[in-house]
């Protein structure tokens, strides 16, 4: 008597192997509320880092790979020149911020902040203060069970 074997055909595999990637993806990146904890912390950190004009703590926040895209001002890629476009914004600047966060969207091992901040800039070389209003996007990045800013871009918002 002859076997009746199921057949799979090259496409089912390849879907079934993609469903079980996505899942191990999503696992291994933590619950979406520990996830937007942990995604928050970096953030928070970033806003003290920029407040205290700490280019190093900025820096430790990035991916090795992350880009800043500040608005009107060219975009910096990987650490060596986002540090020295930090160091340029902090020779100019001194920042008095406080981000808000309007939304976290996460992707297994992505997610993608949208946020709004306010507070005051000083402008060092005429010792002028200006109201700040500005809304944010950031993406963020699961490298070694740490989220990164991967992308980080801002403007100027009335």
């Amino acid at each position: 008597m002859r076997q009746v074997r199921p057949r799979f055909n090259l496409i089912s595999v390849i879907a079934i192997t993609i469903g079980i990637l996505a899942i191990n993806d999503f696992v291994k990146a933590g619950t979406n509320e520990r996830c937007e904890n942990d995604i928050k912390t970096v953030i928070k950190s970033y806003e003290k880092a920029l407040n205290n004009s700490n280019v190093d703590d900025v820096i430790k926040l990035y991916a090795k790979d992350g880009i800043f895209m500040p608005s009107t001002k060219p975009t910096s890629v990987g650490h060596k020149h986002v540090s020295a476009a930090y160091k340029r914004v902090f020779t100019a600047l001194d920042l008095n911020v406080q981000f808000h966060f309007d939304e976290i969207i996460r992707r297994g091992n992505l997610a993608f902040v949208r946020t709004t901040s306010d507070g005051k800039i000083t402008l060092l070389n005429k010792e002028t203060i200006i109201n700040n209003h500005s809304r944010e996007l950031f993406v963020m990045k699961r490298i070694n069970n740490d989220w990164k800013i991967y992308r980080y871009m801002f403007n100027e918002s009335t």
